[in-house]
């Protein structure tokens, strides 16, 4: 058992040591259609992620470290900033117990899986409900998202999770009615 938790360990830190000292390849990643629906005095918007989390990113998940997420949400109408939230979804992966915690903090939600797959549909996906006002009229929503600069216990030293997605934050915009919607 203690050498197979063991085993389990030094891969990790092998994975991350290769990762940060390799070549990578980067990702272009972008949203999906951001979808929106009002009911009773609440604008939920949902989208996700596409693209995001390819190439080197399984050796970042496995790592043991939090892997966090970041959302930035801002409805404007005009010049005039109506509401700006931040969301930050999270995951951890247990190499003793081989599942991944992850957390959507728009939904305020907490699962826990041993797929891989799963997990990135999780933390790939933006999902958010939000009071408005009808009388905010014709807005515009923009949602950017963004990946921190995080410290390995495995290297000890600080990297820059951008460097994955080329420096560059996936954003998606668009303009609603919400008269129509009232």
């Amino acid at each position: 058992m203690l050498e197979a938790l063991t085993g389990k360990v030094f891969a990790t830190v092998a994975s991350i040591s290769m990762f940060l000292f390799s070549s990578y390849s980067g990702n272009d990643p972008s949203f999906r259609a951001l979808s929106s629906r009002v009911g009773g005095n609440y604008l939920q918007l949902r989208t996700n992620l596409v693209g995001a989390f390819d190439n080197d990113f399984p050796d970042v998940f496995n790592s043991g470290t939090v892997i966090p997420v970041n959302f930035s949400l801002s409805i404007r109408s005009g010049n005039r900033v109506l509401a700006e939230r931040h969301f930050q979804n999270r995951v951890r992966y247990d190499p003793g117990k081989g599942t991944y915690e992850v957390y959507t903090a728009g939904m305020n939600r907490t699962i826990e899986t041993e797929s891989y797959a799963h997990m990135l549909a999780e933390i790939s996906g933006f999902e958010c409900s939000i009071p408005y006002n009808p009388d905010w009229g014709v807005v515009s929503l923009r949602l950017e998202s963004s990946l921190p600069t995080l410290k390995f216990a495995q290297i000890r030293k600080p990297v820059d999770l951008m460097v994955l997605w080329k420096y560059k934050k996936p954003r998606i915009s668009i303009n609603l009615d919400l008269h129509k919607t009232s």
